[in-house]
C-alpha cells in the first residue's frame, strides 16, 4: 500500500505570495482559443483534402469507364471490319464473277481457236494499221506471235516509256552540248 504525502505549507498565510489567476486565465484563454482556431483550420484543411481527392478518384473512375466504353467500341469495330473484309474478299472471288458472267450476263468462256491477240500499244515499225478484231488466230500462230513479242522487249521502238526516255535523254545531251 502506498501512502500519500501531504504537503505543508510551513509559512503562514501573510508570508505566502498571492498567486495571479487572472495571468493564468487570461493566457489559458488565449490558448484554448488558439487551440480551437488551430483545430477548426485543421478539420477544415482536412475536410478539403478529402474533397479534392474524392474529386480525382471521381474523375480516374470516369476516364476508366470512357477507356472501357471505347475500347468495346473498337472491338466491336474490329469485328466488323473484319466481317466487311471477308464479304469483299467473297464478291471479289474469280469464281463468284465467273457464274455471275455466264449464268445472269450469258456469256461464254472462249474456244482456244477463236481467241484473237490486240496490240495494247501501236506498233512503230509497221506502216499500216491493223484491225485487231478482225484477226483470228489458231493455237499455233498464237504461240509464234507471243515469242516475237518476247523478243521484242529488248528493242526499245516497242515501248513508249523507253522511247520518252531516249528522247529526254537525247535532249538533255543536247542542252548540255550548247551549254
Amino acid at each position: 500500500m502506498s501512502v500519500a504525502q501531504e504537503k505543508f505549507s510551513y509559512l503562514p498565510q501573510q508570508e505566502r505570495q498571492p498567486e495571479q489567476p487572472k495571468v493564468a486565465q487570461r493566457l489559458s484563454k488565449r490558448a484554448v482559443r488558439r487551440g480551437r482556431m488551430l483545430l477548426i483550420s485543421c478539420i477544415f484543411a482536412l475536410f478539403m483534402i478529402g474533397i479534392i481527392v474524392s474529386y480525382y478518384f471521381a474523375q480516374v473512375s470516369t476516364v476508366g469507364y470512357q477507356i472501357s466504353q471505347l475500347q468495346n467500341q473498337l472491338n466491336v469495330l474490329q469485328a466488323e471490319q473484319e466481317y466487311l473484309e471477308t464479304q469483299a474478299n467473297q464478291l471479289l472471288s474469280l469464281q463468284r464473277i465467273e457464274a455471275i458472267a455466264t449464268t445472269k450476263l450469258g456469256m461464254v468462256k472462249p474456244d482456244p481457236n477463236e481467241v484473237v491477240l490486240v496490240d495494247a500499244l501501236p506498233m512503230a515499225s509497221t506502216g499500216g494499221t491493223k484491225d485487231p478484231a478482225s484477226e483470228k488466230v489458231s493455237p499455233g500462230v498464237q504461240e509464234d506471235t507471243l515469242q516475237k513479242k518476247d523478243n521484242q522487249v529488248g528493242g526499245n521502238s516497242q515501248n513508249p516509256v523507253i522511247e520518252a526516255f531516249v528522247k529526254l535523254v537525247d535532249r538533255w545531251g543536247k542542252t548540255v552540248g550548247k551549254g
